[in-house]
């Protein structure tokens, strides 16, 4: 009977490792990623995806990297349009429980932005696969430019690259269902509207959802929001305040430590009064990668982004992330 109850609890201990093995050992969203075009960081477009809030006793430290490069020109009758440069954005990110529920966070980002160190490299890669460049081949590499002419008058010029801080975000969420997460982030106007880092103040409202909640290998998210952004020096007059966005992901954990991810981030339109689609289009972007588990406390995240509405995001993003919990 003694080694009847040995051989039990042996196979029970290694039931629980087995399945502790497949389970998935993370609630944070699938990318923390949003637009990071030099012409939405006016607006509070925030991360999604983080339907489980902080528990008290557990919180959250993340260091990103978003590596960007825009590259956009377009021409009519009365308007020109270019958006020509790179973006590296550092940010860290916090989150803590508070209890009930309640959860407070905060990113401070810090930008650099000048010349493509990618063009060449993005180039390269469109040729390989027989893509289109949109004009690439014939631009300067290098070069930092964010222009908009508009019947004959510059509303628009940004022609060198800088190194800041961008807009501090601050953040609380509230566990309302154990798959549903109601969240809020206020944007304070710590950047530089004049270099294109930020500088605007808004707000926004939204709900992550976990469709997958219980689920041992798949993960993801669906949320959707709204937000109120103050009017910025940044094309002021064509500047929507009100900007509704929403996302979806998904990942598949293929054994304990990887898993393959991919998601969307959509918005409505960020400008109006123009007939370049860059400006007045709905944004949408697809973000894919991987994330690896070091430890039950140490993640890495690694991910590309491409713009599927064509010129309304960043032409390619590099995000990489480590997340300690």
């Amino acid at each position: 009977m003694k080694r009847l109850l040995v051989v039990s609890r042996c196979a029970l201990s290694l039931g629980l490792v087995a399945l502790a093995s497949i389970a998935p050992a993370w609630a944070e969203p699938v990318f923390p990623v949003d637009n990071q075009a030099g012409l939405a960081r006016s607006f509070a477009l925030p991360e999604l995806g983080a339907a489980e809030v902080r528990t008290p006793g557990h919180p959250l430290w993340r260091l990103a990297l978003d590596w960007s490069n825009e590259f956009v020109v377009k021409q009519n009758t009365n308007e020109s349009l270019t958006e020509d440069g790179e973006t590296q954005r550092y940010a860290l990110y916090y989150a803590r429980g508070l209890g009930n529920g309640f959860e407070l966070n905060a990113e401070l980002p810090l930008l650099i932005t000048g010349g493509g160190v990618l063009d060449g490299i993005i180039q390269n890669w469109h040729d390989f696969w027989g893509l289109p460049n949109g004009g690439r081949q014939d631009a300067p590499h290098d070069r930092y430019l964010f222009q908009y002419v508009r019947d004959n008058r510059t509303l628009l010029k940004v022609d060198q690259g800088t190194a800041g801080l961008g807009d501090l975000e601050l953040g609380a969420g509230w566990q309302a269902l154990p798959a549903l997460a109601l969240r809020a982030m206020v944007k304070l106007p710590t950047g530089d509207a004049g270099k294109l880092t930020g500088g605007n103040a808004g707000g926004a409202l939204w709900a992550d959802y976990d469709p997958f909640k219980g689920s041992a290998r798949w993960f993801g998210f669906l949320s959707l929001g709204a937000s109120y952004n103050a009017r910025s020096e940044v094309l002021s007059a064509q500047q929507r305040q009100f900007v509704g966005f929403a996302g979806g992901g998904a990942g598949f954990r293929i054994f304990r430590p990887f898993a393959l991810m991919a998601q969307l981030y959509g918005h409505t339109p960020l400008y109006s009064g123009s007939e370049i689609g860059a400006l007045t289009r709905d944004g949408l972007q697809i973000a894919f990668g991987g994330r690896y588990d070091f430890n039950a406390r140490t993640q890495l995240n690694l991910g590309f982004q491409e713009d599927l509405s064509v010129d309304t995001a960043p032409d390619f993003s590099i995000h990489l992330d480590v997340t300690l919990r």
